[in-house]
Order: C-alpha cells, then structure tokens, then sequence
C-alpha cells in the first residue's frame, strides 16, 4: 500500500509536524525486507536474541543482555508508543498498533525501519473519517480508553516483554518500568509542543491512576512553574536503566534514585532549557 491520501495516514503526518517520532509510515508492500512483529516476538527465539545482542554490541558496547534488551525496548518503544498516544490525545483515534499489525524493515541484524501493515484505527462516531473503511467506531471515550490499552498492553507490550524475558533475559520489571517512563515523555512533550494542555493533563491522569491499567502508581505527573513558565514532569516509581545506555551516563530527570529535591532542581533546568 502507498502513503497515499488515508485518514490516519493524513492525522500521523499532522502529529508529524511536532516532529517525526508522532509518523508511522504503512509498510511499503513493494519494497522487500519487512519481517511482521509478531512471527519475531512469537515464533522466532533465536533470531530476536540475536537482534537484540547485536544492538547491544553495535550501539550501547555491551554484551551485558539486561543492558542489551533495555535498549531495544527503549528504542522500540519511541517508535510505538508516541505516535500512538499522540493521536489518541490530539485526534481522539487509536491506531491498531498490535503485533500482527506492526512490520519491521530489516538492515544486516537489526531494522531500519518500523511501519504499519495496514493503517487501521478506532475513533469515536463524531470523528471525520468514521465511515471510512478502516475506522472501527467505538461508542464513547471509555470504550475508546479501553482500545487505548488493549493496543498499547494486551495487542502489543504484554506479548513482547515475555518474549524479550525469554529469549534475551530482559527484566520483566525494568522492561515495563521502560513502558512507563516511555508514555510519560510522551504526555511531557505533548504539552510542550500543543495548545492542548488540558487534554494531555486528563489523559496523563487517567493512565497513571487507573487501578487496571499496568501503568498504574508507575508515575506521579506534576505541573511545575519556573520564572513564569509551567512544565509537566513525570516522578517515576521505577527505574529503566536509561541512564545505562546513554552516552552522558546521566540519570533521567524523574528517576527514583533521585530525591524529589534533585528532580525539582533538574525540572526547572529542563524548563529554563524549553524556554
């Protein structure tokens, strides 16, 4: 399928305009390579292990597997987690974002590439697009919600956390501590960048109190001000090993290894840097 005109693909190119990480591009059915995420997560053991300790050796300089699978999820997480929690938050749609419908562009061991197979979502009656014939139509904000983390947990990071446990000896704990920190950027970066402060806060918040959801208590959201600008900072109840895989070896703003002292005094470097 080409990137054609599409409904989600004309919303992901809006989101897009924040920055590339909001795309998912539809897989090139044309173009040769792609592996489907759920024959590697599912069915390939061996071939994901070798994935993930030659992304460990190739970009972190590790063999150390804990690290390895820490940074996979991390990077595979950047390409999943905010195009799909942006267009929840800005265009009340939910993409399917479920294994069977997640492709992989292949270079030497690792990707290069993560696309759609096909570009469908969820949206509520009201949406432009609910006619279109890859729209299924949920009836209210709840149901909606609901798809939200049947994508993001059951379709998606609940199959591939113990895929990665099994076959890389990822920390299941660390792996979603990961899921986590990965969705609070996202709603940090949202209300950064958009006017649509208060529809971000809400859906923060709904996430991270909702006793059914894996996320839930993970992370604290909090609005702070600094000479006369707010941001929203995430205080996390989990670490993710990030600061093991960056370069700077630099704890993440909001990490639980640092007090609530230590985090203000970084959240406030961080809005004096948005400034």
């Amino acid at each position: 399928m080409t990137n054609s005109y599409h409904p989600l693909v004309d919303s992901l190119r809006r989101a897009a305009e924040l920055g590339p990480v909001y795309d998912m591009p539809v897989r090139d059915s044309e173009q040769s390579g792609w592996v489907n995420a759920l024959s590697l997560f599912q069915e390939d053991d061996q071939r994901l292990q070798d994935i993930v300790a030659a992304l460990g050796k190739a970009f972190l300089g590790t063999e150390n597997q804990h690290l390895a699978a820490s940074g996979f999820i991390i990077a595979y997480l950047t390409r999943v987690v905010y195009p799909l929690i942006a267009q929840y938050v800005l265009e009340n749609r939910v993409i399917d974002v479920s294994l069977g419908n997640l492709e992989f562009h292949t270079k030497g061991q690792g990707f290069d590439a993560t696309a759609l197979g096909q570009p469908r979502f969820a949206a509520l009656p009201d949406d432009p697009d609910a006619s279109h014939f890859d729209t299924e139509i949920v009836p209210d904000e709840a149901a909606l919600y609901a798809r939200l983390k049947e994508q993001l947990f059951d379709a998606n990071f609940g199959l591939l956390i113990p895929a990665l446990c099994r076959s890389a000896r990822a920390s299941e704990k660390i792996s979603w501590n990961a899921v986590a920190a990965s969705c609070a950027h996202v709603f940090y970066w949202l209300y950064e960048l958009t006017d649509r402060k208060e529809d971000v806060m809400r859906h923060a918040e709904g996430l991270f109190t909702d006793e059914t959801s894996p996320m839930y208590q993970q992370v604290r959201m909090e609005l702070l001000e600094h000479e006369g600008k707010k941001g929203y900072f995430a205080r996390r109840a989990g670490c993710c090993l990030y600061w093991k895989v960056r370069e700077d070896d630099i704890y993440c703003a909001g990490c639980v290894i640092l007090s609530d002292k230590e985090q203000d005094t970084r959240f406030r470097k961080l809005i004096v840097a948005q400034t």
